[in-house]
């Protein structure tokens, strides 16, 4: 009897020791799980460090990051990808800087530099003689349009309105599509081109981003003048419309042009699964920031910028992933790249859709993590999360570390089309962004956003942070092993651009 029951007293503990040991190895069964606070508060402190004065796109610091990046992502074992030789695919941009004086007549309206006008590109300038209406501006066969169709443009300048009628990417209209329209007046013959802007952005908030100096592709129209002038009234553009034909002056000494080199950081790790390796989860985040500003509050006030949440912390999640996906891939390869330019123009991502590594109808999704603080630890914010059929997968991710991710609660902000993202998700690709946890854009994200108050110093919570990202690993984990590639969920404004990538 006593034998029995030692026997069953030793069945009993063994039975108790493997549940105990199943239970450890399911919560420490994913590489992320066991992602180190100390390990990676040090990536999140170098990244933000004063040393890294603020992390502006086109500095030597930049490139310092640029470099801390790629070798880690060596360190990982991530492969490098094609165009990105020791994990870096390096962009060309100029730096460009406006001049202080400058002025455009149309008819009886003169328009000044710096005030109801801003020059966007070009060199020297003094011209009199037809300005020539061009509606938007717009030339695209795949939907038969063509605004410069039957006009002389020869040696005269072109007028046209701002963006596309119906456009709802702002930034769109104000980068590509806008090169677009000056390729397109250079190529007939135009002289210049102005752009009547009336805008969704005030004029004001407009004119202090034209007005300082800034980057840009680097082109080889770069001598073509393009002007933007202020038209929130929509006078200009109607009169030129009524008119179709007009006289005018431009004088401008026109942009000071200086090259500038910056990289996109990437690397890949190939998927486990040989059936679904050849489709890739992208995920993205911006590691650039805003650099150094002029003191405010006094000459001892702090003049770096250094962008811990903005975007230090995605950045880090993305070396969190390169080290956890090497430790153990996912179904689907993942393709991880630390984008540059983003707060001056979103240069990286704009650079990397237009020379993917694979071809982007290969690209099945993008996790991008972009963000400006947190004010509740309790959650994440997915800007997003209900506008693809990832929903669950982020949802679980998160959950695994306690946190409940939810949608984003400002959408007046218009903050999907506000980060990287937005360049694949105009592609087709289904491309939420995983954000610090926030409940609204209060004063508690405002004490950061863009401040020099955005440091990782001793306050920061570091405890939140790591749960971030392992969050955000997760996530991507778990959408590379579904079973069908996520899309956009029916109706969304980019589901129509989804299915003709995905010939769906």
């Amino acid at each position: 009897m006593k034998k029995t029951l030692f026997h069953a007293a030793m069945l009993a503990m063994l039975i108790s020791l493997a549940a105990d040991g199943g239970r450890a190895q399911t919560k420490a069964s994913f590489p992320e799980d066991r992602l180190s606070q100390a390990e990676y508060a040090a990536h999140l402190r170098f990244l933000a460090s004063d040393e890294m004065r603020g992390r502006m796109t086109g500095s030597p610091w930049l490139e310092v990051a640029a470099r801390y990046i790629a070798e880690q992502f060596r360190s990982a074992g991530l492969a490098p990808v094609q165009g990105a030789p020791g994990f870096l695919q390096n962009i060309s941009l100029t730096r460009r800087t406006p001049p202080a004086t400058g002025q455009i007549v149309l008819g009886s309206d003169t328009m000044r530099q710096g005030k109801n006008m801003m020059i966007r590109n070009g060199g020297a300038l003094d011209w009199s003689g037809e300005c020539v209406f061009v509606g938007y501006g717009l030339v695209d066969p795949d939907r038969k349009i063509d605004d410069f169709k039957g006009l002389d443009l020869k040696g005269k300048l072109a007028v046209a309105r701002f963006g596309a009628a119906a456009e709802s990417d702002f930034v769109g209209s104000l980068t590509s599509l806008s090169e677009k329209k000056r390729q397109s007046a250079a190529e007939r013959g135009a002289v210049a081109l102005v752009e009547f802007y009336r805008g969704p952005r005030e004029w004001r908030l407009f004119l202090s981003f034209l007005g300082r100096a800034g980057l840009d592709f680097q082109s080889g129209s770069s001598d073509f003048v393009h002007f933007l002038v202020e038209d929130t009234a929509g006078a200009l553009g109607a009169q030129a419309e009524r008119q179709k034909v007009s006289a005018g002056s431009i004088q401008t000494p026109g942009i000071r042009v200086e090259i500038s080199k910056t990289s996109n950081v990437i690397g890949l790790v190939r998927g486990s699964d040989p059936r679904l390796r050849d489709e890739y989860v992208l995920l993205t985040a911006h590691y650039d920031h805003i650099g150094t500003r002029a003191p405010r509050g006094g000459a001892s006030a702090d003049t770096i910028y250094n962008g811990a949440r903005d975007n230090a912390m995605g950045t880090v999640a993305l070396i969190a992933a390169a080290h956890s996906f090497s430790a153990q891939p996912p179904k689907r390869s993942v393709l991880i790249a630390a984008l540059t330019g983003e707060e001056v123009g979103g240069f990286g991502s704009r650079y990397l859709a237009e020379h993917p590594p694979v071809p982007m109808n290969r690209i099945v999704f993008d996790l991008n993590s972009d963000g400006a603080g947190f004010d509740d630890t309790t959650i994440v914010t997915v800007v997003g999360l209900e506008r693809t059929t990832a929903r669950d997968a982020i949802i679980k991710g998160a959950g695994r570390y306690g946190l409940v991710a939810i949608k984003d609660p400002v959408p007046e902000q218009n903050l999907f089309n506000r980060s990287d993202n937005t360049k694949f998700a105009s592609l087709g690709v289904p491309a939420p962004t995983f954000s610090a946890g926030f409940r609204a854009f209060g004063d508690e994200i405002n004490k950061y956003y863009h401040t020099a108050a955005d440091e990782a110093g001793d306050d920061f919570n570091f405890s939140y942070f790591v749960k971030f990202c392992k969050a955000y690993v997760h996530a991507a984990r778990i959408i590379g092993d579904m079973k069908e590639a996520p899309f956009w969920t029916p109706g969304d404004s980019y589901e129509k651009a989804g299915r003709k990538l995905y010939n769906r």
